[in-house]
Formats: structure tokens, sequence, C-alpha cells
């Protein structure tokens, strides 16, 4: 005669929604887990590429106000719907050799050093919305340097892209009188996340004019 186990017993539907309950709230902390995690990982990745390209970029800066001739330098805007001293422009005593970032899926990566400018070339550095600009004169390979008309047709106007995430930039001379020295304050930004607020590091530094009327003279 066939038994029947009756200790055998399967889910009661009651049973199957409490699980299916905890299975939810474990699969929504899970989610939110890895959410935060990868958060917080943009954070780190977008906070170092910023941190690169805003020093990088400040030394630039001060690389160009101490190897120009300090009379030179005039501090304005780049037009009437730039903010206010985020334009500055110098004729330099000797080339300057820079390094920038170009941005590649996110990330930062460094170039090669570029030389900007030349003895006796004029140099323009400006905010245009979030870009920072560097503008200099090129002379075409095999311009033919002793002929002034040859030199003057072949001389183009070349713009590098310093940073793509200048906030803010505003330069402004230390003492109006003496014009010895400049302030550099800029707030850089880069967005990490969708819907949250940008990564943003702010940077001000005091340069030194050295070379105040030639190439010969230093103030220290």
């Amino acid at each position: 005669m066939l038994k029947i186990n009756k200790r055998k017993k399967g889910f009661t539907l009651i049973e199957a929604m409490i699980s299916l309950a905890i299975m939810s709230i474990v699969s929504v902390g899970i989610y939110y887990l890895m959410r935060d995690g990868m958060y917080m990982w943009n954070v780190g990745v977008a906070k170092m590429a910023l941190q690169t390209e805003a020093k990088m970029t400040m030394v630039m800066i001060k690389k160009a106000i101490q190897q120009c001739q300090g009379t030179t330098i005039r501090i304005s805007r780049f037009n009437s719907n730039q903010p206010a001293n985020s334009y500055i422009s110098m004729i330099l005593t000797e080339p300057i050799y820079i390094k920038t970032t170009i941005q590649r899926c996110r990330c930062g990566s460094q170039t090669e050093a570029i030389t900007v400018g030349a003895a006796g070339s004029p140099i323009e550095i400006y905010q245009f919305n979030n870009y920072l600009r560097v503008v200099y004169p090129e002379v075409k390979p095999g311009t033919d340097l002793g002929d002034a008309d040859e030199v003057e047709r072949n001389t183009f106007y070349k713009t590098l892209t310093l940073s793509a995430n200048v906030e803010s930039i505003m330069f402004s001379f230390v003492d109006s009188k003496k014009g010895r020295a400049i302030n550099t304050a800029a707030r850089f930004s880069k967005w990490a996340w969708a819907n949250k607020k940008p990564v943003s590091i702010f940077l001000k530094e005091t340069v030194i004019i050295k070379r105040m009327h030639s190439a010969g003279y230093f103030h220290n």
C-alpha cells in the first residue's frame, strides 16, 4: 500500500512572498552599493585628472609672466561676453616650453613639450566659455627670416587649448601703481556623474615679474 509522507511540505504563498521581498531588498542594496562605488571611483579619477590639468595650466601661466617683458603686460577681457580680467597679453623675451593635456575617454594624457612663441613675440591667454586658450604667432618652416616681407606673409597665429575645464579665471596686478607682481586665481571644474555637482578645485598664485623692462633686467 502506497504511503504518503506528510512531513514533506512545499513553500506556502506567504513564504514565497517573504523570500521574494528579501531578495528584492538585497538586490536594491547591491545596486546602490555598486552605484555609489562607481560614483566614488569616477570622482577620484576626475579629481586626479583635474588636478594635473590645473597644475600644468598654472605652470604655463607662471612661465609666460616670468619670461615676458613686464611693461607689455595687459589685463582685460577677450570680449564683452567674457568675465572681466579673464584676458592677459604680453611680449615674450624668450620662447617658453609647456606641456598640456589631451582629453581621451575622460582621462588626461600629457603631451610632449610644446614651444610657444619666440623672443619678441606677443602671446594672449584668455578664457573663452570653459576653455582657456593661448594664442601666439608662428612662422612657417622654410621662411627666409632675413626677409621681413616674407616673414610677415608666412606668419600665422596658432591657438592652443590649455584647459577645457575652466570655470573662472582672473588676473590682477598686486600693486596697480608698480605692477611688479600678478595674482592669478582660477577655478577648474569637471563633471564626474550625471545629476551630481561637478568636481572642482581652486588654485591661486602670485607671480613676480622678473623682467620688468627688458630681457636683461631682473627684479627679485
